[in-house]
C-alpha cells in the first residue's frame, strides 16, 4: 500500500523507486502483488505515462490517508522514544524516598515538564508489570530476572542508641547480650523480628524482645533518640545522628555486609525516554554514595 501511494505521488515507478531507495523492479513487483490480491487493476501503464483507474483512484484516496496516519503514528512513537513525554509511574521505599528522593523527583519534573508523574511511597514490594509501574527503587537486589537492575548506592545496618543509653550497658560486646536490652524494632508485613549478625563467619539470629515495634523508620529513630531503647537503623537515616554524636553504634564488627539500593524497571529492548531519563537522573544524583 505504501509503495503504491509513493508511485502515484511520484508519478512513475522510477521516481518512486528513487524516493524509497529501492529498485524499480521491487516497486513494480509490489504494485503487481497488490493488484493480484485485490483482483483489480489500479494503474494504467504505458511507456510514457501512468494514470489511475477508477478503482485505483478510490483505493488511492483511502490508502493515502491510511499510510499518512501510519507514518504519523510512527513519528509520534519515535518522538516518545526520543523525548520524555507521557505518564511515568514510580514506586519508592517510604523512608529512603522521603529522605533522599524528593528533590530528585522535583528536578525530574522541572527538567521534563511534558511528563505526568505518579509516585507511590511505600515499603511494600510492588509488582511492576501487574500494577503498571514503570520503575521502582528497592532496598536489596531484585531476584526477578524479568527486570533490569542498576545499583544506585549502598547502605548497611548499624546497632545504635544514645550515648546515655549505652552508658547503662557498658558490658555489651557480643550480639547475644542484646537479649537483655529493650529493643525498638522495625518490621512490616509480618517480617521476622529476629536480628541477624555475623559471628565467626556464620550467620547468627538473635531473638530480642521488643519494647516497641513500628513499620516507620522515622518513628523508630524518634524512639531511639528518646533513649527508650536501642535499634538497628540503615545508615541512610542514621549517619547524620552518628556523625553528630546523638547516636552511638556498637557491635560494628558483627554487622551484616553492606547492601545495595537498586533502581529496577521491566526488561525492554526499547526503553522509553521518560524511563531512561528518570533512571539516569536518579543514578547521577547518587554518584557520591550515601550510607557509608
Amino acid at each position: 500500500m505504501s509503495v503504491f501511494v509513493s508511485v502515484v505521488e511520484a508519478g512513475s515507478f522510477s521516481s518512486a523507486a528513487q524516493n524509497l531507495g529501492v529498485s524499480v523492479s521491487f516497486v513494480s513487483k509490489q504494485v503487481n502483488r497488490l493488484e493480484e490480491r485485490l483482483n483489480a487493476r489500479l494503474l494504467q501503464r504505458s511507456t510514457r505515462s501512468l494514470s489511475l483507474t477508477e478503482v485505483g483512484q478510490m483505493y488511492y484516496t483511502k490508502a493515502r490517508d491510511i499510510v499518512r496516519s501510519a507514518q504519523e503514528m510512527e513519528n509520534n512513537i519515535h518522538s516518545l522514544q526520543q523525548n520524555p513525554v507521557g505518564t511515568i509511574k514510580v514506586s519508592v521505599p517510604l523512608s529512603f524516598g522521603h529522605l533522599h528522593l524528593q528533590s530528585v523527583i522535583t528536578d525530574y519534573m522541572r527538567l521534563y515538564p511534558q511528563v505526568e508523574l505518579q509516585v507511590d511511597f511505600s515499603s511494600r514490594l510492588v509488582d511492576l508489570a501487574g500494577e503498571g509501574f514503570d520503575v521502582a527503587l528497592r532496598l536489596g537486589e531484585s531476584k526477578d530476572s524479568s527486570l533490569i537492575s542498576r545499583k544506585v548506592t549502598e547502605f548497611n545496618l548499624v546497632t545504635c542508641a544514645t550515648p546515655a543509653f549505652w552508658q547503662k550497658y557498658p558490658q555489651i560486646t557480643h550480639p547475644s547480650q542484646l537479649r537483655q536490652l529493650p529493643a525498638i524494632k522495625y518490621h512490616y508485613q509480618q517480617a521476622p523480628l529476629m536480628m541477624e549478625y555475623f559471628v565467626n563467619g556464620q550467620s547468627l539470629h538473635i531473638d530480642v524482645p521488643a519494647k516497641a515495634q513500628t513499620n516507620h523508620l522515622p518513628q523508630q529513630l524518634e524512639l531511639i533518640l528518646a533513649g527508650i531503647g536501642f535499634g538497628r537503623l540503615p545508615t541512610f537515616i542514621a549517619d547524620d545522628y552518628l556523625n553528630s554524636g546523638r547516636l552511638q553504634a556498637v557491635l560494628q564488627s558483627y554487622e551484616m555486609p553492606v547492601q545495595g539500593i537498586y533502581i529496577v524497571y521491566p526488561h525492554r529492548h526499547h526503553l522509553s525516554a521518560k524511563v531512561r531519563a528518570f533512571v539516569d537522573l536518579v543514578c547521577d544524583a547518587f554518584k557520591k554514595e550515601i550510607g557509608k
